[in-house]
């Protein structure tokens, strides 16, 4: 039952998050999508018991400014951008949102906030699964739970999709033929991107590999500006800068949170060993009064 809810959470988010996207403007979907850091370190506050620190809270608050930053003041087309284009030209270059750009709907927008929350709450609830199951194998777990995904889509899509074709609910169309290296691409990678992030799950916990999922903007910012040569403009700058900011500082939190629960956990240890070692020295074991007796039985 719990695989299944899982299933139905991950096929809700990518579903509305797609229908989202020709009814809101492109600046503000990536902003709201992105800061679902936030969601998950709230659905992780009652569900698995997240401390809640001053650290945490300003992490996120610097993440999420930076987040917006980025996807406010990202170039609207790059692909008017010439080969000789300077870096200080695209430095100062601060492309504010076009007066004719397409605000979107109330509609798109709920579409949005559907879309992050459920895919907060599947990142969530696939932590408490682990906790819960105490799993032993989470490589495995994450693997199994990937192949699951991919197993229920064909058998459930291959039924609905059919008939949301012939009724007119949605179109079903293939790629262009040329277009079809770039779809098998990105099939390929939306399963690595799936695994590794389930494995990042598993070995910290949810808000940490969600924050860590924010760090994808300044990457693509350095990818940007050595494949294509391309500068983002200052205020994005900054938004990353606050964007790699915040994730240190989560992390620099989750590190001392870890290392005072270990070292509770030592003291623990030497104490239990201290109390083995006193009852010992007080008491015999039960072999050697044993063995008394028998000696007490022979002289007798």
């Amino acid at each position: 039952k719990q695989w299944y809810q899982r299933r139905v959470r991950v096929y809700i988010s990518g579903y509305t998050w797609y229908m989202s996207l020709p009814i809101t403007s492109v600046s503000a979907n990536t902003a709201i999508y992105m800061c679902a850091c936030a969601a998950v370190f709230l659905i992780s506050i009652p569900v698995l018991r997240e401390k809640i620190t001053v650290i945490k809270v300003l992490s996120l608050l610097i993440c999420c400014t930076g987040i917006v930053l980025v996807s406010l003041f990202s170039a609207p087309d790059q692909a008017d951008i010439k080969p000789n284009t300077t870096f200080t030209d695209n430095l100062l270059d601060v492309h504010p949102p076009p007066p004719d750009e397409q605000r979107g709907s109330v509609l798109g927008y709920i579409l949005v906030l559907i879309s992050m929350f459920m895919y907060a709450s599947y990142e969530v609830f696939y932590g408490y699964l682990l906790q819960t199951d105490q799993d032993k194998h989470p490589a495995m777990t994450s693997l199994k739970l990937v192949g699951n995904l991919g197993l229920t889509t064909p058998v459930l899509f291959g039924l609905t999709l059919p008939i949301w074709h012939f009724t007119g609910w949605e179109t079903l169309m293939l790629p262009p033929p040329d277009k079809m290296v770039l779809f098998f691409s990105s099939i390929i990678l939306d399963a690595i991107f799936n695994i590794f992030l389930l494995l990042a799950i598993a070995l910290s916990n949810p808000t940490l590999a969600s924050v860590g999922q924010s760090l994808a903007l300044p990457g693509s910012m350095v990818a940007d500006l050595i494949i294509h040569h391309f500068l983002m403009p200052w205020p994005a700058l900054i938004g990353a800068g606050c964007v790699f900011v915040g994730f240190c500082g989560f992390v620099y939190e989750e590190l001392k949170h870890t290392n005072s629960r270990d070292t509770s956990t030592e003291v623990t240890t030497e104490d239990r060993r201290a109390l083995l070692d006193s009852t010992s020295e007080e008491s015999p074991p039960p072999y050697a009064e044993s063995s008394l007796d028998d000696e007490n039985s022979n002289v007798a």
